[in-house]
């Protein structure tokens, strides 16, 4: 596994642990939060319940059985009376005896639960013994019956009654005051588990993003360190070195990229050392060859005026080949020595476009005037390039545009200007001849002749002049043509050359 992987798989595996073992304390303080809730909901709050019922019961039955004694006709009450007796007082007593076996011997509420039950059977008892001694009408006549009954009722139910009452008031006693200690409880439970769950997320987050966030900074410093050098080298500046710490992968390609660096920066000074070469080869080459051209057309010259009456029509036809010949070859000589310049003087300044391009048509008056052109110059901005190129830029657009109009039909040129957040596009239009669709990427290239020379004159090496200038200010050109009906030349123009050069 490569060393990033494991510095990942450990990150990951570090924070896997942290959040199994904030789950594990979870359900920790979740199990005690649910023991004290189950012991609330299971015992506290269903005894505390029952001992209510049972008072409740208790208080009723002693009331309904001294109605029974004073109005025996109320079948209702009798009914209600046995629904208590033989049904719902066996039920809860069984129910408290029930409770008691939770307690320990030593509880105080154990006894009472004893009592109770004692007094209930009692107070059940003498309710039967009552009811089965008001049967009828004749019963409630007899005065001796009566009078055992009444004193059943005053002297042994009331006392039931009470002594039951007060048993299990004080069980209610006890157990809400079990009941609160255990919803106390379980609030602070729940209180203090909610406390321990936001510190504990609060710590085991913290920690996590630390863990992250330094894996994150190992991998990602390193690549944007990478990706600043990398535009360096884009702009020329080989300086620039990445740190190399440690032995991980990113650190083998930041040490792989300075050997790249320093390579790139050696061969970049060697293609220097040959360019300066190459253009002084051009410039030697293009003044050595223009001696035997100007000799060429210098004796062909003085053929033409000192032997013309010498020569036949052939040999002067001869003659004037050798002599246009000569100086198509001087122009595409002095076209490739110009090329060769394009960009030799990086030095940007402020241009007015408006301002140059009226000066460009000062010095292209001739020719405008020869081809009755019109020129339609909308509002250019100030731009900042390398002024001799943009100039020249314009001049051959201006000239092509002009040069290639349509026979009988007087050439217009427009030219606007478009501004845009890091680029000014120019947009030169003319109403010529259109260039055929299969040639538009072939316009550009050296020595591309799309017309024949007796048509249109040139060299073919204007357009190829106009590229170079374009891509020396970071820019690119795009043309739209159709036959007989012109062509448009639209340029972008890079704002931030300055910062190139810096």
């Amino acid at each position: 596994m490569t060393k990033i992987g494991t510095k990942l798989l450990v990150g990951f595996g570090i924070f896997i642990c942290i959040l199994l073992l904030h789950t594990i304390v979870g359900q920790l303080a979740t199990k005690q939060a649910v023991q004290s809730h189950d012991t609330l909901t299971k015992k506290t709050g269903p005894a505390v319940r029952l001992l209510s019922a049972i008072r409740m019961e208790n208080k009723e039955l002693f009331l309904l059985v001294e109605n029974r004694i004073l109005d025996g006709k109320n079948r209702e009450t009798l009914n209600r009376v046995k629904q208590i007796v033989e049904v719902d007082f066996p039920y809860y007593i069984s129910n408290l005896v029930s409770l008691k076996k939770s307690l320990q011997a030593s509880d105080s509420r154990a006894e009472n639960i004893d009592s109770i039950a004692m007094y209930a059977s009692k107070s059940i008892a003498l309710i039967k013994q009552v009811n089965s001694s008001l049967l009828t009408s004749k019963d409630y006549e007899d005065k001796v019956k009566m009078e055992m009954i009444l004193d059943i009722q005053k002297n042994e139910l009331s006392v039931f009654s009470k002594e039951i009452d007060n048993r299990l008031s004080f069980l209610q006693i006890q157990y809400n005051k079990e009941l609160v200690t255990n919803i106390s409880n379980l609030s602070n439970t729940l209180d203090s588990n909610s406390r321990f769950f936001l510190w504990a997320s609060i710590f085991f987050i913290f920690f996590g993003l630390l863990i992250t966030y330094k894996n994150i900074i190992s991998i990602v410093r390193p690549i944007k360190e990478l990706l600043h050098n990398v535009n360096s080298i884009k702009t020329g500046n080989y300086q620039n070195r990445i740190e190399v710490k440690g032995k991980d992968e990113l650190s083998m390609l930041g040490r792989e990229f300075n050997k790249m660096s320093d390579s790139l920066h050696e061969s970049f000074e060697k293609i220097k050392l040959k360019n300066k070469e190459l253009e002084q080869f051009v410039y030697i080459a293009s003044h050595d060859l223009q001696e035997p051209l100007r000799t060429v057309n210098s004796f062909t010259d003085l053929l033409t005026k000192e032997y013309k009456d010498t020569f036949d029509d052939k040999a002067l036809t001869c003659i004037n080949f050798i002599s246009q010949a000569s100086t198509r070859m001087s122009l595409l000589i002095r076209g490739l020595l110009d090329h060769s310049c394009i960009g030799g003087n990086k030095e940007l300044s402020k241009v007015n476009c408006n301002d140059m391009v009226k000066s460009l048509e000062v010095d292209l008056s001739t020719l405008i005037s020869e081809n009755k052109a019109q020129l339609d110059i909308g509002t250019l901005p100030e731009v900042e390039v390398y002024q001799t190129e943009f100039r020249l830029l314009f001049q051959n657009l201006i000239n092509n545009a002009i040069k290639f109009r349509k026979p009988n039909l007087a050439p217009v040129v427009k030219i606007k200007a478009k501004e845009y957040s890091n680029f000014w596009k120019f947009i030169i239009s003319d109403n010529g001849i259109g260039i055929p669709k299969n040639k538009k990427d072939k316009i550009f290239g050296m020595f591309c002749r799309l017309n024949s020379d007796k048509d249109f004159e040139g060299t073919g090496i204007g357009l190829a002049h106009c590229l170079k200038i374009i891509e020396l200010h970071n820019g690119s050109i795009k043309v739209d043509s159709e036959i007989n009906k012109g062509s448009t030349f639209s340029i972008k123009i890079s704002k931030n050359l300055h910062k190139q050069i810096a």
